[in-house]
């Protein structure tokens, strides 16, 4: 993105970009040495990199918060170490990694490299245990800032939910989930074989199935965040079961993206052309962070009626649309053998049918109905800010980050099936490793923590979450006319 252009759009929206932008002059000091390439006690010379100091230092030992600085402060290395000039630094509780030679096998894929340089302790324990730290030896020391009071009050709410079971799964609740998805393809199954009332074939038959994917969607959602069995692998496979053979959608490009979705969650980078991928389509442009990435006659005519297509798009093409993507760039083999079952599947139910016109007839009904799922999942995140991603981790607190770009949608217990535990957003993208079936009793500590820190907990039923999406959508559809390109 040029200068002209980000200048252009702060004058055109400079409340908006203000609003955003929380002011951190004042910690400036703090956060020098993670706004630095390297940390201050690491220098550069003709030997490489050099880190200075005495003591030693990992994420489990004893630290002291100086509270008239709010900085963590932790020991030092024993001695001078040479580090290669080209480290690649992750920093994580006042310890920084090299992780030079562990990006090509981080499990959860490239996202590691978007904190290299940065304090990343708040997102690596989202993800992780520090137990996957015991086999790796820090390199060098920094200074932690807790100029954001949200840092440490979602962390110690992180260690309170730890050791109370927030994050321990019931594996009895899945084997139930499991159940009632079989349940419903048998039923939808039965109704298409044995009756023969037009009403059931063209409504509730095709409901019936639409919940079949939705709610293997759900469940690839929770076994690819490892919440079944808590053994990864384990976990991945199962979830590509539910993704790929029921709902119809490569489980592991879904991953894929998802893991960059969760870490930088409404992210735009205009260096390198990144956007959060769950966040982003072609033919729509939601916030005005997104107008660098569309151009041309079609794209604006596109992002002009776009409150109007929203709807439409996400029922009558949105399943569509989501399988061609999963699948027009898979190379893995696997997922094409898993996708095959899916089909076969599929083709089984709709053999039922004295003819194809009605089969297809059925799925297409159904394929509309599915867009209620797309909906769902989209407006937790279209009226919300846009971030860019080099503030995040640094002038931009990643627990903040998380609230502010999620909303809650207000349901009755009873329905929170009917969401797969997404009504609650906030919960799930500040602790991903929780278990869904935990969300709404976390739901009132987070709430607690975010009044007493005076952070907006957004929360809206599902029509009032819909009108505003709509209405964010047609405003940023205006504002795309005034960019100057």
């Amino acid at each position: 993105m040029s200068n002209g252009l980000k200048n252009h759009c702060r004058s055109q929206f400079g409340n908006q970009v203000t609003s955003e932008e929380r002011e951190s002059a004042a910690n400036d000091n703090n956060l020098t040495n993670i706004h630095k390439r390297y940390p201050s006690n690491i220098v550069q010379s003709s030997e490489g990199i050099i880190l200075q100091g005495n003591g030693g230092a990992t994420p489990n030992d004893e630290t002291k918060v100086d509270q008239n600085q709010n900085i963590v402060k932790s020991q030092e290395l024993k001695s001078n170490k040479a580090v290669d000039s080209d480290a690649k630094l992750i920093g994580i509780a006042g310890a920084w990694y090299d992780v030079k030679h562990f990006i090509a096998k981080h499990p959860g894929g490239p996202i590691i490299k978007e904190f290299i340089g940065k304090d990343a302790t708040s997102v690596f324990r989202a993800f992780h245990d520090n137990s996957v730290l015991k086999h790796r030896r820090p390199v060098g020391t920094y200074q932690r800032s807790f100029a954001d009071p949200a840092t440490k009050a979602f962390a110690e709410l992180h260690i309170f939910f730890k050791n109370n079971g927030f994050f321990e799964s019931n594996q009895v609740w899945f084997t139930g989930k499991f159940v009632f998805l079989f349940c419903i393809y048998l039923s939808v199954y039965l109704m298409t074989k044995y009756i023969e009332n037009w009403f059931i074939l063209y409504t509730i038959a095709p409901f019936g199935l639409f919940l079949f994917w939705q709610q293997a969607g759900f469940l690839m959602h929770d076994f690819m965040h490892s919440h079944g069995t808590q053994v990864r692998n384990l976990d991945t496979w199962i979830g590509a079961f539910c993704g790929t053979v029921c709902f119809g959608v490569s489980g592991h490009w879904w991953q894929d993206d998802h893991r960059v979705h969760h870490g930088m969650t409404n992210t735009v980078d205009y260096e390198d052309g990144f956007m959060d991928p769950q966040a982003h389509e072609d033919v729509w442009a939601q916030n005005y962070k997104l107008f660098p990435f569309h151009s041309g006659k079609i794209q604006k005519f596109l992002i002009s009626i776009q409150h109007f297509t929203f709807l439409p798009a996400n029922i009558f093409i949105g399943r569509f649309g989501i399988m061609l993507d999963s699948f027009k760039e898979e190379r893995r083999w696997f997922e094409w053998a898993l996708w095959s079952i899916h089909w076969l599947i599929m083709y089984i139910l709709l053999n039922n049918f004295s003819t194809w016109g009605e089969a297809i007839l059925f799925y297409y009904i159904s394929s509309t109905m599915e867009g209620i799922l797309h909906i769902q999942l989209l407006i937790s995140h279209y009226s919300k800010p846009f971030h860019e991603k080099k503030d995040i981790c640094q002038e931009t607190e990643w627990y903040r980050m998380q609230i502010e770009s999620n909303i809650n949608i207000v349901t009755p217990w009873w329905m929170d099936w009917f969401h797969g535990g997404l009504n609650f957003h906030i919960e799930h993208h500040l602790y991903p490793m929780m278990p869904r079936h935990n969300y709404r009793s976390a739901s009132k500590h987070i709430q607690e923590v975010c009044k007493r820190l005076n952070i907006v907990y957004d929360e809206e039923g599902w029509f009032e979450a819909v009108a505003n999406t709509l209405k964010s959508m047609k405003k940023m559809s205006h504002h795309y006319t005034l960019d100057p390109r």
